[in-house]
Order: C-alpha cells, then structure tokens, then sequence
C-alpha cells in the first residue's frame, strides 16, 4: 500500500498518480493501493483524488496542520488487514516509481524489512539537482549516518517501504518531514534489516517544499534519536 502525502497538489495530482499508475503497470504491478493523505489541502486536491477512476486511489484527510508525517502514519494506520507493505512517496514522482516495485520484491522475497531509496547510493542517477537542495541533502546525509545505526544515506528521499509488522512494532514516531527517516533508524535499532536501493531522481522546479522548515524538522528529529541511544 502506497501513500501520497498531498497538501495543495491540485496542480500535480492527476499527473502524478497517472504517472505511478503507468510506472507500476510497466513494471508488472497491479495488485497495490493507494491513499491520498491529505494534510490540510484549501484547493481542488480533495475532489481529484476522489474523482480519480481508478478503484485503487482512495482519498483521505488526514490532518489539517499541513503535517506530511502525520499524513504518512495517517495512511499508513488506514491500511485494509489484507496489507503487508507499507510505502510512501512524494506526489510530483520526482523519484522514479520503478524503485518501488523493486524495494516491494525485495521485502516479498524476504531480503528486507525495511527499504529506503538513496540518491547518493553509487548506481543512482540524479538529474537536475539545485545547489542549495544538493548541499542540504549532503549535509542531512552526513549527520544521519552519526546516528547509533546510521543506516540512513539519504534521509529526504521520498520513498521508503517496509513490512507492516515493523512499523506497527514501533513506538509513536513525530511527525514532520523527517517521519521517514525517524521510523527506518527506529526501526533498524529494533533489529529490522535496513536495504538501500538507488533511485532515478528528477527535479521537479515545481515543488514548493520549504527547505528551511524540511531542516529543521530533520534536526529536531536527529536529536531526539541522538538522546535515544
């Protein structure tokens, strides 16, 4: 199962499940669902997602704070009992949506609990990457890997999958933009076996991710894991 955190995405939603879709179908997937979490949309996002066709796509709103984390585990607790997988990604499919099929193959066979996307990995190809955002990411890279598991080589990545029983082992997690990241280290201190896959990633000069907001969530997260040890 595959969550969308959406906050105002009128604009990308329809391209970007329609682009999953014909990823995932190229890629011999079918059998998957999908659940726009809406974190506090004031646009049309809430009547696209459910004016989507696709039986698969379901729309809910899942917090008014503008909270992607808190619309991550939202989804995630949403999830029918037939789930196992549980994964995320971001609406503009800036990562190629291929990468989830292979981090889903991965778990099935299982050779993971836990999948995360990197674009640092050294088969990864990234393309149209801004200065500021490449400095940012490095820098998170960096710092997460002094954490007591340092498992996280790209912690802004927005794809990550793992099976259903690990995240249900774990405690509460806070949200923000480093929910993703907090749970993979959580979970890899629990003894989940962490993989890192390579992505293909496009800018999307699109995005209206605040990076200073990003930050400091990912600090904020990186100390509470830090007092953790």
């Amino acid at each position: 199962m595959i969550v969308i955190p959406v906050r105002n995405e009128e604009a990308r939603l329809p391209g970007g499940l329609a682009l999953l879709a014909g990823r995932l179908h190229a890629c011999g997937l079918e059998d998957y669902q999908v659940i726009v979490a809406d974190n506090g949309s004031s646009d049309a996002t809430a009547a696209l997602a459910r004016a989507c066709p696709d039986p698969r796509v379901s729309y809910l709103r899942a917090s008014e704070q503008g909270d992607k984390g808190a619309a991550i585990a939202a989804g995630w607790a949403a999830a029918t009992a037939a789930v196992t997988v549980l994964a995320y990604c971001d609406v503009d499919m800036a990562t190629d949506p291929e990468a989830l099929v292979r981090g889903y193959r991965l778990l099935q066979a299982n050779s993971a609990d836990v999948v995360v996307g990197s674009r640092w990995h050294p088969e990864a190809q990234v393309s149209g990457r801004r200065v500021r955002r490449a400095i940012l990411s490095g820098g998170l890279s960096w710092f997460w890997r002094l954490l007591p598991a340092g498992v996280i080589r790209d912690p802004g990545c927005g794809l990550k999958l793992l099976r259903r029983s690990t995240w249900a082992s774990l405690a509460p997690v806070p949200g923000g933009f480093a929910y993703g990241a907090e749970v993979v280290e959580r979970a890899a201190r629990r003894g989940a076996r962490v993989t890192t896959i390579p992505v293909v990633w496009a800018d999307d000069d699109a995005g209206r991710i605040r990076l200073g907001r990003a930050a400091g969530d990912y600090v904020r997260a990186w100390w509470r894991l830090l007092a953790r040890r």
